[in-house]
Formats: C-alpha cells, structure tokens, sequence
C-alpha cells in the first residue's frame, strides 16, 4: 500500500474516535429534558446517584462489553468502565460504583 494512503486512513481513523468532551457536548445537546446540574456533572465527566445509563454513558463514554464486572440479574445490572464498576438498579438507576 502507498505511504500517503496509510496515512490518510490513519488520519480518517484518529479523527473518527470519540473524545469525552465531544461525547458529553453530543449527548447533552441532544437531551435538553435532562436538568442543570446532571448536565453540569456530565460535562465534568463525573456521575451521581439516580442518574441513567444513558447519562453515564455520556459522562463516562462506553463501557466494558467483555469485563466480568459487567453483569445482569434480578436486583439489576452493573456495567464495568477501565476504573470502576457501576450499579444500576431495576429502574435502570445508579445506586453506586466501586473501584475495580
């Protein structure tokens, strides 16, 4: 392959990537229902007790498909990130979330 082809699929594939503060502006901007001081949080990269997966996922970006801390049951489910694993309730809620 040609050097200058490698590197414009490089360039396509970096650009591409998600970054957290584009990630939170997105998702923030598509949710205007969701209130003040959750968006605050999200755009610290930070999570809170009672917010969504949806929300989480804004704040802290995808989580771990593959990890053992990512489980469901009958009490709800917990979804592993790099650091810390998170709990959701039934409802879909944050109850809490631990260091791995």
């Amino acid at each position: 392959m040609n050097k200058s082809i490698i590197f414009t699929l490089i360039l396509i594939l970096l650009t591409a990537c998600e970054t957290g503060p584009v990630r939170r502006e997105d998702y923030v901007a598509q949710h205007p229902e969701w209130d003040p001081q959750t968006v605050k949080l999200i755009k610290a990269g930070m999570i809170a007790k009672g917010m969504t997966r949806e929300q989480v996922r804004a704040a802290w970006g995808r989580h771990c498909y593959t990890c053992q801390g990512t489980t469901k049951g009958t009490w709800g489910e917990s979804l592993e990130f790099s650091t810390q694993v998170v709990f959701f309730d039934t409802n879909g809620l944050v109850t809490r979330w631990e260091h791995k």
